[in-house]
């Protein structure tokens, strides 16, 4: 039933597939290494680093110009687990591969750690120690690592919000405990499958909400910030937004910069790389979303070029596009 409706969401995108799906992992991609020399900078110090307008381009920071974070290195890692097991697969199946991939992340020597929270590691930790995925989490963590990562659910399971409620509750717990990392996971994943099926960014938000509510009565509350931050200048909406260190201010911040200019990639990205607090997550959501709607084309060559690890993010949208029967 999952593939099937898979199948027939897909065949009814505006975009094709490939374009999309690329689009997507590509743009969280870009968007997660552009942020990352902003992280942890004021917007004022932005400025004085990168010029008036601050970042405009891939620039370097804790690492080389194209390098992204633990970001996109735990999407990608969230990806091969749902991969491994296959969209079809039972929950606990596609955990078990989830959880391996995880634990593989976090003892990685060669790929490196690039900045990951403290939360995710004590989360692989539990895995690698063998606790089972429900209990793994930090339950009072409410952090927006479980956000970051969670694009791959929407792709996998485009237009099925049982299922993406479902897994996107289930691969948070993994680390992450606290409802609205729940519910930032499930929020996330759910505007990836819209932004897949060109829903109108004006209904975006009432969906989102209302699959989300239940799960995080914060997140519901911070998205219903959106429209206010929309009718402000920059700096009161952030005010009200918050810097995207928890999971509510992460997805709200992200889809405020998307709904600034839904049909604007690079205005998109760069909108949430140049903010105070987190950055690189922030504009990895933002770009996820964007990517997704907007397709591989809206993102600027150069960048493309440029990011690190091209041939695996081709490869991991691709799969996704078509993934394996089980």
């Amino acid at each position: 039933m999952g593939r099937r409706k898979n199948a027939i969401i897909r065949g009814g995108m505006a975009l094709n597939c490939s374009m999309a799906y690329r689009g997507c992992i590509f743009g969280l991609a870009i968007g997660d290494a552009l942020g990352m020399p902003t992280e942890f900078l004021s917007l004022g110090e932005i400025r004085a680093r990168f010029g008036p307008e601050g970042v405009t381009d891939l620039e370097a920071g804790t690492w080389p110009a194209g390098h992204f974070t633990d970001d996109t290195q735990m999407t990608l890692a969230l990806a091969e687990g749902i991969l491994a097991a296959g969209v079809d697969a039972p929950l606990d199946a596609i955990m078990s591969e989830v959880a391996r991939s995880f634990v593989a992340w976090a003892d990685d020597p060669v790929g490196g750690h690039r900045a990951p929270g403290n939360t995710c590691l004590t989360g692989c930790h539990n895995l690698a120690a063998g606790g089972p995925w429900r209990e793994a989490g930090v339950a009072h963590s409410k952090g927006c690592g479980t956000a970051m990562r969670a694009a791959p659910v929407g792709l996998a399971w485009p237009g099925d919000y049982e299922r993406i409620r479902e897994v996107g509750i289930a691969q948070s717990l993994a680390t992450h405990g606290h409802p609205c990392a729940l519910a930032g996971s499930v929020a996330v994943a759910a505007l990836v499958s819209m932004a897949l099926e060109r829903e109108r960014p004006e209904r975006m938000l009432e969906r989102t909400v209302a699959l989300t509510e239940e799960i995080s009565d914060e997140i519901a509350d911070y998205l219903q910030r959106v429209p206010e931050a929309l009718k402000c200048a920059p700096i009161d909406a952030w005010m009200l937004l918050g810097e995207a260190w928890v999971a509510e201010e992460a997805v709200a911040g992200a889809l405020y910069c998307f709904l600034r200019s839904p049909d604007d990639y690079r205005a998109t990205v760069l909108r949430a790389a140049n903010t105070d607090g987190d950055s690189d997550s922030l504009a990895c959501i933002a770009g996820a979303i964007s990517g997704a709607y907007n397709g591989i084309d809206a993102i600027p060559a150069e960048w493309q070029e440029r990011i690190e690890r091209a041939d695996d993010l081709l490869r991991v949208a691709e799969r996704l596009c078509l993934p394996t029967e089980t």
